[in-house]
């Protein structure tokens, strides 16, 4: 993935937009993965400008969110989608029909798996996917210790992962495990973009970009992917020679 290191985050958003922006304008009907959290919400500010004043048209767009807390209610304002429908999906009134996220209400949550997966496959594959970068090294719900080859799965949440999570939430919440897209929808996507930002991030994007490929810092799987953009500013760049 080709590195791009921008001043400030108001400069890394609208540039991580742009690429977005970019696809969507050569392909209408784009299958976007977007990751919920802090770190994307720039970019959402963004697009909603891009549509609102119709230089962007996501009519025909089909938008899918990256993963979910298991056992957290969906309407919970710290739930993933709850997230993304505050930041991007609500003020653009982006509809049911132009939405695929996973439903963790169901009982069989594997078959969910099967079927978030079995729609990608039918799509050609994720279009782009927009991820942010653990402290970690984890890539959505995807811990430490995921193999690169996995597709939609659920899995246990790393304890730094639980620690983190709780700033989403307005009390203190229990979090145990996560369904999410897979580190091979990252690398198969034809737009795959990681984005990062801030000092937190300032150790795993070194790790990340220098460190020996494994599974056990999921995030180094950018280094085997070709195509596509690690995004990140100058504050989370500090440890990177040169």
């Amino acid at each position: 993935m080709e590195l791009k290191i921008y001043p400030d985050y108001q400069q890394l958003s609208r540039a991580t937009a742009d690429l977005i922006k970019n696809y969507i304008q050569n392909k209408r009907d784009a299958l976007i993965c977007i990751a919920s959290g802090h770190t994307p919400v720039g970019v959402f500010e963004c697009l909603v400008q891009d549509v609102k004043s119709k230089s962007l048209d996501i009519s025909q767009c089909v938008f899918l969110s990256l993963d979910e807390w298991i056992g957290i209610d969906p309407a919970d304002s710290g739930s993933c989608l709850s997230m993304l429908k505050k930041d991007f999906f609500d003020p653009l009134q982006i509809g049911e029909k132009q939405l695929i996220y996973f439903d963790v209400t169901v009982a069989d949550l594997d078959m969910e798996c099967k079927r978030v997966n079995d729609f990608i496959s039918l799509r050609g594959g994720l279009d782009v996917m927009l991820v942010g970068l653990g402290t970690n090294g984890h890539i959505g719900m995807n811990e430490p210790g995921t193999s690169f080859d996995s597709y939609a799965h659920i899995g246990a949440l790393a304890e730094e992962t639980k620690a983190t999570g709780q700033k989403y939430f307005t009390t203190a919440t229990a979090l145990g495990n996560g369904i999410t897209l897979g580190l091979r929808h990252l690398a198969e996507a034809k737009l795959p973009i990681v984005m990062a930002n801030g000092e937190k991030k300032t150790a795993i994007v070194k790790k990340m970009l220098t460190h020996t490929v494994t599974e056990q810092i999921p995030a180094t799987i950018a280094q085997r992917i070709s195509r596509g953009y690690v995004m990140i500013d100058q504050l989370a760049a500090a440890e990177l020679d040169g």
